[in-house]
């Protein structure tokens, strides 16, 4: 168990043992905090055999860990428990109406059966309104787990029939721990002090499994390489071209990039560097931030207006790289 999921486990597993626990429950949060490790767990406290009068204060012992339901819930093996996790696109009509059809049938080894739809928000409408039936009248002792990272993309009828638990971001102290624990400065990574660390969970939105991911992968040595050659680009004009690429390659790139020029609009206004998102970048911000506020205002609105654009599907498309060719003249001209 992650250690930033510990809070919520302590809360819902009290309303499992009082059977308070709805029969339709909305798991939600920021991708990579390991929400579907967190519903797995839920389910084996579900289908454990343990019987809510076999102890004083059952919530600290659900699940047992030992009996049949649980090994087999570890194995992956438990006939009652039924994930649906799409690698595709979209989670098709067909995929909930057999899991309708299965929940509708008696438990096959234990007192209840447990649904988990990973990402539910890809059930296209025709799935999430097949799925509205089993969540209004689930058969048995059946409890149904969404989890989503995106939950204002389920349906209106989808959420109000769910009991909503927010899984919130953990502690910046609490994930640098867990991130020596990995043993990730022993990884081929290079280097991390915890300022760096910092920086990258920024960079992730606060998401400690994908920021380990970026990590592991190498990818926080491309974020310094291109801020440190933005910053210089009023003094080496000639490699704007070299920035408009790597800015164009990816959309992180564009993230990266509206960090440091917040954290530079900061610097200019007199902040701390102590309230700077990405503080392993301060020398950079630094020099970013000798073009003015003013001037900082401008860049940053510009950025933003870029990146709504790019996501805008509607109308005449848009030339992305023209785009990024105009703000990144319009800053050449006002950052010198």
């Amino acid at each position: 168990m992650y250690p930033w999921l510990s809070e919520s486990l302590g809360q819902l597993l009290p309303l499992i043992a009082r059977r308070q626990l709805g029969h339709a429950l909305l798991i939600k949060g920021t991708a990579g905090l390991g929400k579907l490790h967190l519903s797995q767990h839920l389910a084996q406290a579900l289908l454990c055999d343990i019987a809510p009068d076999e102890a004083a204060d059952i919530s600290a012992v659900l699940p047992c860990g030992q009996c049949h339901s649980c090994r087999l819930v570890q194995a992956g093996t438990h006939s009652d428990l039924h994930l649906i996790n799409s690698d595709t696109r979209s989670i098709g009509v067909d995929s909930i109406r057999q899991l309708s059809q299965t929940l509708s049938e008696s438990p096959r080894l234990g007192r209840a059966k447990v649904a988990i739809i990973y990402e539910a928000e890809k059930m296209t409408e025709a799935a999430a309104n097949a799925l509205l039936k089993t969540l209004e009248e689930p058969a048995g002792q059946a409890t149904l787990i969404l989890v989503s990272a995106h939950p204002e993309r389920l349906l209106p009828t989808i959420r109000s029939r769910c009991q909503q638990w927010l899984v919130p971001l953990p502690k910046p102290d609490l994930v640098l721990a867990w991130f020596s624990e990995q043993g990730l400065a022993q990884q081929d990574v290079g280097a991390h002090s915890e300022q760096s660390w910092l920086g990258a969970l920024n960079v992730n939105q606060g998401s400690p499994l994908a920021t380990l991911a970026y990590l592991q992968a190498g990818l926080d040595q491309g974020r310094h390489a291109l801020l440190s050659q933005f910053s210089q680009l009023a003094d080496q004009p000639q490699t704007v071209m070299a920035v408009h690429t790597a800015l164009l390659a990816n959309k992180v790139h564009l993230t990266w990039l509206q960090l440091l020029l917040q954290d530079a609009l900061q610097l200019a206004l007199g902040l701390t560097p102590a309230a700077l998102r990405l503080a392993d970048n301060l020398d950079l911000a630094r020099r970013v931030s000798q073009v003015g506020m003013m001037r900082l205002e401008r860049a940053l609105t510009g950025l933003l207006q870029l990146q709504q654009v790019g996501q805008t599907s509607l109308g005449r498309p848009v030339n992305a790289g023209m785009q990024l060719s105009l703000w990144l003249n319009d800053w050449l001209a006002n950052a010198k």
